[in-house]
């Protein structure tokens, strides 16, 4: 049965906006977020973040650092009981200010497309059509509505632009406002009985002649590129410390097991009576091989 969920944006919704973030102390909780977040956690929902992180492309904080900026603010969070169940971001932005070539392109994962919620609803298993987008701009509206989400807008209350704000409001016409994360998750909480949602999403394979994707529409071709590109960054993180030693040792083992097979395979043929302890010893490579890439995949 496919689960409902909360996607948040980060900055201004959740924690403050210094300008852009590159370390974990400027990490500071908005009033109210962790207890709107521990609303949401207690009724069930999945509360994920999804948040444009460009200043990756622009060589302001690397992604090493970013995870070290959200693990402080899980921290942040658990310290109040409140919890994030994912942490979705887009570190590409297209253009000359995008300095980090590797991250320089158009990406159908950056809001206001809606790649980082599809991305999770495929992960998570998530009902988009019963699920709700929070953010503090229209991006975070579009992309919401473009899942097939139903959308809150934070207006920021302590700033003095209101009127500035109802006017992006207006434009983007959300299905509701509000002016905190605890707010949006009070009104969330009141709706929560509401059927799924029959807005129409857009398609994930609208993708044009050229292979470039209409507004709002991501390409399917560019999107497991990027699903690609996060799993591997994943991999690296999850794997560097360890694959010098286990991975690299399981690897040259399987190598050894295979040819002593293909070397026992060959004196059976050739009946010779070195053929059973030739493939005896490729099984007991294999064994070892194997306990390698076990013990690896537990740390």
């Amino acid at each position: 049965m496919s689960r409902r969920a909360v996607f948040l944006d980060r900055d201004k919704t959740i924690i403050a906006d210094p300008g852009y973030i590159n370390d974990p102390d400027q990490v500071e909780l908005l009033p109210g977020a962790a207890e709107g977040i521990r609303k949401l956690n207690d009724a069930g929902y999945l509360v994920i973040v999804a948040s444009n992180q460009s200043a990756v492309a622009r060589g302001i904080v690397t992604e090493e650092r970013l995870s070290e900026i959200h693990d402080r603010l899980r921290e942040s969070l658990g310290e109040q009981g409140a919890r994030l169940d994912a942490i979705y971001y887009c570190p590409y932005l297209n253009g000359p200010q995008a300095t980090v070539e590797q991250y320089r392109r158009a990406s159908d994962l950056r809001k206001p497309r809606p790649g980082m919620l599809l991305l999770a609803s495929r992960d998570l298993d998530i009902s988009l059509s019963e699920s709700w987008m929070v953010g503090d701009s229209s991006r975070d509206v579009v992309a919401g509505r473009d899942a097939g989400c139903r959308t809150i807008y934070i207006r920021d209350s302590n700033t003095g632009q209101n009127a500035e704000a109802d006017d992006e409001a207006a434009d983007c016409d959300p299905d509701y406002i509000v002016d905190s994360l605890n707010s949006a998750a009070d009104c969330i909480l009141e709706n929560k009985d509401l059927p799924p949602l029959q807005r129409r999403a857009h398609s994930v394979d609208a993708v044009s002649a050229d292979g470039s994707c209409a507004a709002g529409e991501p390409s399917v071709t560019a999107l497991i590129s990027e699903i690609r590109d996060i799993l591997q960054r994943h991999e690296r993180g999850g794997r560097q410390e360890d694959f010098s030693m286990a991975r690299l040792c399981g690897t040259l083992t399987q190598m050894l097991a295979l040819v002593a097979g293909c070397w026992g395979v060959v004196s059976l043929l050739e009946e010779s009576d070195q053929a059973l302890p030739r493939i005896a010893l490729a099984l007991f490579l294999q064994v070892l091989s194997l306990t390698a890439f076990v013990g690896n995949g537990r740390h």
